[in-house]
């Protein structure tokens, strides 16, 4: 393959040693290439930067769909793609930062969870994989090795990562069910529940033996082949180690499709009927498999850890209605903002988004929006939808979580000069340590490359406020007065 082709568009022809300092020291390596400590230029930020051999790339589309998929998905639990670079031999990919190795390495360590514990990972790990099947994304590889965990310090946070072997499909499928939870008395094999229709017909063999669904040897598949990669985590969280196993890839497939499950050993004594149930849901025949958002509201899934504090959510929406009175410019840089924040420092945050997710869709409907602070705060629906036209800049009709980060966190510390100066950085495309007008127009061609639903009229409308801002030429002391004068 020619290493003279361009895999990522003219949006990524910049050079990658102009904005990062990388280390020669390698976090990890793969089939394609290395991935390396980063430093944005300029800044403390710290990001993982993926550095890919062109000419070990033996399916550019498929290369290409994996960034598109990473650049368009936004989630607590799915690893974060920043940017892009390519230039003749390499493409620089720069991610998330995540400190606390994978969740294989931790099953190994502490050999296996509690019900509890488990719950705190796999309520991530499916509600990260129902947002994905959502957006028409299946993963196709999902094991404990392609999920890292966020820090050192805690046991539990952890991200989605790998889409490399991903496939995209239409995601007008049937409408999920409403219930609070999956029916009790659903048998496996006549399910009581509504029969749902799916438009994923997947065709391609990938996967992992340990973890693939036996459907996917047939070669005809929907997005359920995630739910039974799932299942099999779960299973493992449970007991340490895998459902089907044999000493080659032939002996395990042979288990797999056999789909026998054993809950005879110690492990599993201690582990409630609700918990197996939830088991034998996931792992089963497709047209008995649970789709993923039964999953979440099967009974298993429903203990509450979470109690809502009535003044932290005051405070949230006392920090959102400060938002919304900003500018469309400046709600979007600080919208940048927070999507390079780490994720230990906004940890925080995750149970109030899901309190207003209802859906678990990974967004937050207008409707999901005044009920939850009519019933909570007793704020009237007029308020609540004025308040919440404020947060939606993107004109989207939902927020997704980084607008939710953006929005509900105060605004003293997302304007604050180090994390300002993190989207400055990024910003001045040509680094000569001034933003202008073409800077930024192209900064957003990156950063809206592939976000489809966005409205046309946005860039347009930011690139006038940022002419009207007499933002042009500015280095990053102007850049920080005058993009925030009226909040000084």
């Amino acid at each position: 393959m020619s290493s003279e082709i361009l895999f990522l568009g003219e949006e990524a022809k910049r050079d990658v040693n102009l904005y990062y300092e990388i280390s020669k020291a390698e976090l990890g390596k793969g089939s394609y290439g290395t991935v390396h400590m980063g430093r944005l230029k300029g800044t403390k930020v710290q990001r993982a930067i993926k550095i890919i051999d062109k000419s070990k790339v033996s399916n550019v589309e498929r290369f290409r769909l994996e960034v598109e998929i990473m650049m368009r998905l936004n989630h607590p639990s799915i690893l974060r793609l920043f940017d892009f670079f390519e230039d003749k031999k390499h493409v620089y990919l720069v991610l998330e930062l995540c400190s606390g190795g994978e969740l294989f390495d931790r099953i190994i360590e502490k050999k296996y969870y509690d019900e509890t514990e488990a719950r705190q990972i796999f309520k991530q790990i499916i509600k990260a994989i129902y947002y994905c099947h959502q957006n028409g994304v299946c993963h196709r590889d999902l094991k404990p090795e392609n999920f890292i965990m966020v820090s050192k310090n805690d046991p539990y946070l952890l991200k989605v990562i790998d889409f490399g072997l991903s496939r995209t499909f239409p995601n007008e499928h049937a409408s999920p069910s409403t219930d609070t939870e999956a029916p009790k008395e659903l048998d496996t094999n006549k399910p009581s529940r509504i029969r749902r229709q799916t438009k994923a017909i997947l065709k391609t063999k990938a996967g992992t033996p340990f973890y693939i669904a036996p459907e996917v040897l047939t070669g005809n598949y929907t997005e359920k082949c995630d739910v039974w990669s799932c299942g099999v985590i779960l299973y493992i969280l449970f007991c340490g180690y895998p459902p089907f196993y044999g000493e080659n890839n032939k002996e395990i497939l042979e288990a797999v499709k056999s789909g026998k499950l054993d809950f005879s050993t110690s492990e599993w004594k201690d582990k409630s009927k609700l918990a197996i149930d939830l088991v034998r849901k996931m792992i089963v025949a497709q047209d008995a498999r649970l789709f993923a958002d039964e999953v979440i509201k099967h009974s298993w899934m429903q203990a509450k850890t979470f109690k809502v504090d009535a003044l932290k959510l005051k405070s949230i929406t006392t920090n959102m209605a400060a938002f919304g009175k900003l500018s469309t410019l400046q709600k979007t840089i600080l919208y940048f903002v927070a999507h390079n924040l780490y994720e230990e420092d906004v940890t925080f945050l995750h149970d109030y988004f899901y309190l207003f997710d209802t859906s678990d869709h990974g967004s937050i409907t207008e409707a999901a929006f005044k009920t939850v602070l009519k019933d909570r705060l007793g704020t009237d629906s007029t308020a609540a939808g004025a308040l919440f036209q404020g947060l939606d800049f993107f004109e989207t009709k939902t927020l997704n979580y980084t607008q939710f980060l953006t929005c509900a966190i105060n605004l003293e510390s997302l304007d604050s000069e180090k994390k300002l100066l993190t989207v400055f950085q990024m910003a001045d495309i040509d680094r000569d340590e001034k933003l202008s007008l073409a800077d930024f127009e192209r900064f957003l061609s990156i950063q809206f490359k592939y976000r489809p639903n966005l409205p046309a009229k946005l860039k347009q409308s930011l690139l006038h406020q940022f002419t009207e801002a007499h933002l042009e030429g500015s280095d990053f002391a102007a850049f920080k007065a005058k993009i925030f004068k009226d909040q000084a």
